[in-house]
């Protein structure tokens, strides 16, 4: 058999890619068979094979290792999400429904400012609370947080600075990261803007499901609380 007569490498991957059971009954071919390997020596093609699935072992221990530390945030977030909540439920009052979040945000959920835009100016507040809400028309909102609110869905990742002053003023600086929330119910009531000095706190890759949940729960509580004045500015809105 000359050169020209022999199968090519693809040839012979082919026919054994249609004959895994090949090597089966000639295991003196496997013994004479090494193949380099970058990390030493040549070996044979069982140690190799061996190889390989130990770093395949190795590569779904570490995707199962994330799979469980995912799940142990997630229940970590859902019990944090489920305190908070029933926590607004139980206001009977805006100042306390507010008071209820802002607790619950620093001491669930680990953030370092707060800062709520209410549409609704009648509501009535008190001390702390008044300094981290503002009233604002839908209209008059700063422009900068237009790309943040078009789609009315909850955002988390690291914001352009024009967006940090719009939302928390003098607090701006120190924050890294933040999630905004659209707060609606039947119309715009607002907006709560919640903010990490932690760049990895509200990552963008961090999904939304639990705050956009509590921006949910807290847009039907404020119009309760507050009565016909806030079901009167989300119509309008």
């Amino acid at each position: 058999m000359t050169d020209e007569t022999l199968p090519g490498a693809d040839q012979v991957a082919a026919y054994l890619r249609r004959h895994p059971e090949f090597f089966q009954d000639r295991p003196d071919l496997l013994e004479l068979m090494r193949l380099p390997d970058p990390r030493g020596p040549a070996v044979s093609l069982l140690e190799r094979q061996a190889s390989i699935l130990r770093d395949r072992n190795q590569e779904l221990r570490e995707r199962l290792n994330g799979l469980i530390d995912v799940a142990r945030e997630n229940d970590l977030l859902f019990e944090h999400t489920r305190r908070l909540t029933l926590a607004l439920l139980e206001a009977r009052s805006t100042d306390k429904l507010l008071r209820q979040l802002l607790r619950g945000l620093e001491d669930e959920f680990r953030c370092d400012t707060v800062s709520l835009l209410l549409h609704d100016r009648e509501a009535k507040l008190l001390g702390e609370v008044r300094k981290q809400v503002r009233f604002m028309d839908p209209d008059d909102l700063p422009s900068a947080l237009g790309p943040l609110l078009r789609t009315g869905k909850a955002v988390c990742g690291i914001l352009r600075q024009a967006e940090l002053e719009a939302l928390f003023q003098d607090q701006a600086e120190k924050v890294k990261s933040a999630a905004v929330v659209p707060l609606e119910h039947n119309g715009r009531l607002g907006v709560l803007a919640i903010g990490s000095a932690d760049a990895m706190h509200f990552r963008s890759s961090l999904g939304t499901l639990f705050i956009t949940h509590i921006g949910q729960v807290l847009s039907r509580r404020l119009v309760e609380v507050s009565g016909p004045a806030a079901a009167r500015h989300a119509q309008r809105a």
